[in-house]
């Protein structure tokens, strides 16, 4: 064979080794995990230089609409500076997920008032949904509502004097979207803000006992949070005892419960009373550590219940939303970005998201302060969850329906989740599913 025609076969040989290599699906999969491990290990020599910026929440890995793993900084508002383009050469890419829920500001014709900025809504029942935005001087506000993202707007209230406004009669379990805008002395009106909104609570009630998982429930001290599944352990004897999973913040108060101290369904914000409709007793919860330097990894709670107050189901009662059904008693010990997801909870029900972001790194506010987390979940759309979701039970989007986090703090935009691998470790039990 003469070398020219020997050259042509090894480059061929050659050629054809790679493109079976770039086709391997185990190849495939190698370096895509070497690529998030090397944005991993990046995202976190970075964050705390990162979250020492004013404006910076946290930060993750997600992926650009290529593909490529990217390190997102999320952010309180629009135009945080100095946020590189790129860090050790994994892209870098801005997300606003809020804590106040700034949005930058319109641009409006000088003879026209500045829109108002900053819109927020939250709904505070099942009928009525509070809204705030930042004050412009010396105008008054209109205020626009819909129930499609986008519009078309129906106006709702003229002349409010204030930059806040209650948003009452509304349907419960219903969506709704509003935009503000200002008029000055002269009757000019400005631009619209930006879109915000809010679903206002589904009724809730005290279910009979067993009582299904995704309801309303809460330590007497709170309001109320979620039921987010059955779990069970069994001793060395054999014995099988079965608990609730919630959150701390839902059982332990924050830390300040006593082991033993009543769980309530419903919530005494939905008419719970101790101890007429004691579910269970806390009897275990992971501390939480209020600091933004702490590594807290869950935000978990147990309280040890019976079979006779318990099921290990989403409701299948008159007036609720039906659910997804049981849990699968296996779950996904590692989220990946891209995975379709559901959850079932006490204000907005049954709802459908996307994980966005893995090893979050964020900054969590609570009642008795600042808590950072770390590997944690990041889903979208911000309809995922609202308050009083706290708690929900975070599953797969298919018929196997396997637990992938539990649900614990969020903002207009996300809804961040403990690992559910992490939570069942911590406390040593298992889904008591299907």
């Amino acid at each position: 064979m003469s070398r020219r025609r020997l050259f042509h076969v090894l480059i061929a040989t050659v050629v054809a080794i790679c493109m079976l290599v770039l086709s391997d699906p185990v190849s495939a999969q190698r370096r895509n995990d070497q690529a998030f491990d090397r944005a991993r290990q990046t995202q976190e020599r970075h964050t705390d230089k990162l979250m020492a910026q004013d404006g910076v929440v946290g930060t993750a890995v997600g992926q650009d609409e290529s593909g490529r793993h990217t390190i997102l900084v999320l952010q309180e508002r629009p135009g945080v500076v100095g946020i590189p383009t790129d860090l050790e050469g994994v892209p870098v890419r801005p997300f606003v997920t809020g804590k106040i829920y700034a949005r930058a500001k319109p641009v409006a014709p000088l003879s026209i008032p500045a829109a108002p900025s900053g819109l927020n809504a939250i709904a505070i029942s099942s009928s009525q949904i509070n809204l705030a935005w930042t004050a412009v001087s010396n105008v008054s506000y209109r205020v626009y509502r819909s129930t499609v993202p986008g519009g078309p707007y129906t106006r709702v209230a003229t002349n409010v004097r204030s930059n806040v406004y209650s948003s009452t009669g509304l349907t419960s379990g219903t969506t709704y979207y509003y935009r503000v805008t200002a008029v000055d002395r002269s009757g000019h009106e400005s631009v619209y803000s930006d879109e915000a909104s809010a679903m206002t609570f589904m009724p809730a009630r005290l279910c009979a006992r067993p009582v299904p998982i995704g309801v309303s429930t809460g330590h007497p001290s709170i309001t109320a949070g979620t039921i987010g599944c059955r779990v069970m352990s069994i001793d060395a004897s054999g014995k099988v005892s079965v608990y609730a999973l919630s959150n701390n913040h839902v059982y332990a108060n924050e830390n300040r419960a006593k082991i033993g101290d009543s769980v309530l369904q419903p919530g005494v914000f939905d008419g719970g009373a101790n101890p007429r409709d004691a579910i269970g007793a806390l009897y275990a919860f992971k501390p939480i550590v209020f600091s933004r330097a702490a590594s807290n990894t869950i935000d978990a709670a147990i309280a040890l219940c019976s079979t006779d107050t318990l099921g290990n189901s989403t409701p299948v009662l008159p007036g609720y939303p039906l659910g997804y059904g049981t849990p699968s008693s296996t779950w996904v010990t590692t989220a990946s970005v891209g995975l379709p997801v559901q959850k079932y909870g006490r204000t907005t029900s049954l709802t459908k998201g996307t994980v966005y972001a893995i090893n979050a790194i964020v900054t969590v506010g609570y009642s008795t302060g600042t808590a950072r987390f770390v590997n944690q979940i990041v889903i979208t759309p911000g309809t995922f969850s609202a308050g009083g979701d706290s708690g929900s039970l975070i599953v797969t989007n298919d018929t196997d329906c396997k637990p992938v986090g539990l649900l614990f703090a969020g903002s207009s935009t996300i809804t961040i989740a403990n690992p559910i691998d992490a939570v069942l470790n911590y406390f040593n039990v298992g889904i008591d599913g299907k």
